[in-house]
């Protein structure tokens, strides 16, 4: 059927066909373009072009830089299989990346990973940074390039020499070897001797009458401190102050335990779970066990309580209280009765939490636990959070960071983490020793 029509079609209606086809103004792709151009960040948009070259030009530097130019230089940086990347973008105080190039390089390495290399020219500025894996050592080939040229070809020289002599650095075998070069070979300045002393005699120079002015007010401000005294009060070293009070902290919390195990323990006792109902019958269950574990950690308790230990018979014992709770209710209500969770980063903060993701501190890995309000905005804030201390081999760590098979309390997160606490510590898993 359709080599008949094929067949019976003209050769002018074919041409006319094509000709209309021709004129009719193709829709702009731009146009759909444009809304998710605007949406990305810049930060986004320049990792957006290196991904198709490792010189990215912002249309400002098109004539200091041209196309050609930027071309060459990426096919160069692609075939030598550096990670070296070019950014020529103009920087502003107060827009994106507060005008600083060192901000713009961070932000763009963090979607990229891995080693990179970045030669940032912002106005007549070029400056190198550079990042490694953490692995191996590396060349700090961004670097050396942007001092070997500011000190060989200085400001003045026109832009595009500036960046084609910093990429033959970068990339040439021994990127610190051409640096010390052009330092050797560059024109000593009238405070080259100053800097020529060495970092110790640099610094000492710099910083000494700081110092001097600083211990002068201070002996100032003893001084005035002690005349105005009235008289001296004996009292008791600062660490003993904290000590005392640490103690007493953990004494009243002891304490504390110590009755919830008893007015927990006859709820639980006393409990009748919900008539022919399985689910009622296997909560009891749960709470008896959340109970016994909570009474065989507590009563290994050493003299002085350890924090971590008391801490954790009262998330047992809220267990036990929220089982219970789910026993005596229907199954129809069960639902609005879960097991509640504690912040994650201190117990004791309480049960009133949220899921939020905790980036790790200097690293990439990130682990999503319940946190309550104050530690959930530290950690939005790159801050570290109140957290319950514990002592681990001399030192007072956050409980969390003491291995899992040296912590029952670090290895499921006080039950935040994983949902057999209380199976490990029945089977034993739990000791008290030292600390």
């Amino acid at each position: 059927m359709f080599a008949e029509h094929r067949s019976v079609r003209s050769w002018p209606a074919v041409v006319v066909a094509l000709l209309a086809v021709a004129l009719v103004p193709a829709a702009p792709a731009v146009g759909r373009a444009d809304p998710v151009q605007e949406e990305m960040s810049a930060t986004e948009r320049v990792v957006a072009g290196l991904e198709e070259s490792p010189v990215h030009v912002d249309p400002s530097y098109a004539s200091a830089f041209p196309e050609e130019l930027a071309q060459e230089t990426g096919r160069r940086i692609t075939d030598s299989g550096v990670p070296l990347r070019v950014l020529a973008v103009p920087l502003i105080e107060g827009g994106d990346w507060n005008g600083q190039a060192d901000l713009m390089a961070a932000a763009v390495h963090d979607r990229i990973g891995g080693e990179g290399h970045y030669l940032v020219l912002d106005g007549e500025r070029l400056s190198g940074h550079d990042f490694s894996t953490g692995s191996t050592t590396q060349v700090s080939r961004a670097f050396y390039a942007s001092q070997a040229v500011s000190m060989g070809m200085g400001d003045d020289a026109p832009v595009a020499e500036r960046v084609e002599r910093a990429v033959d650095v970068a990339l040439s075998d021994d990127p610190e070897g051409a640096y010390t070069a052009a330092d050797e070979q560059r024109d000593p300045g009238a405070l080259d001797w100053y800097h020529s002393l060495g970092p110790g005699t640099y610094v000492l120079f710099t910083v000494l009458p700081w110092i001097l002015a600083g211990l002068a007010l201070l002996g100032l401000g003893v001084a005035l401190f002690r005349w105005r005294r009235p008289r001296r009060l004996p009292s008791l070293p600062q660490h003993a102050a904290f000590d005392n009070a640490n103690q007493a902290r953990r004494d009243e919390l002891a304490a504390k335990a110590g009755r919830e195990l008893v007015e927990v323990g006859e709820r639980v006792s006393g409990a009748v779970p919900v008539a022919d109902d399985p689910g009622a019958v296997e909560a009891l269950h749960q709470a008896l066990d959340a109970h016994a574990a909570a009474r065989q950690v507590y009563d290994v308790l050493p003299a002085e309580g350890a924090l971590v230990d008391i801490v954790g018979v009262l998330v047992l014992l809220d267990a036990a209280e929220d089982h219970v709770d789910r026993a005596i209710r229907p199954a129809g209500r069960r639902r609005s009765t879960p097991v509640r969770s504690h912040c994650y980063a201190n117990p004791l903060h309480g049960t009133g939490t949220r899921m939020t993701r905790w980036r790790e501190f200097g690293g990439r890995g990130d682990v999503t636990v319940p946190l309550c309000a104050p530690c959930a905005g530290a950690v939005r804030d790159r801050r570290r959070p109140v957290v319950l201390p514990a002592h681990h081999r001399g030192r007072e760590v956050p409980y969390y960071e003491v291995p899992a098979a040296e912590s029952v309390w670090a290895a499921t997160g006080y039950g935040t983490l994983r949902e057999d606490l209380v199976d490990r510590i029945l089977r034993g898993d739990h000791e008290v020793g030292p600390r």
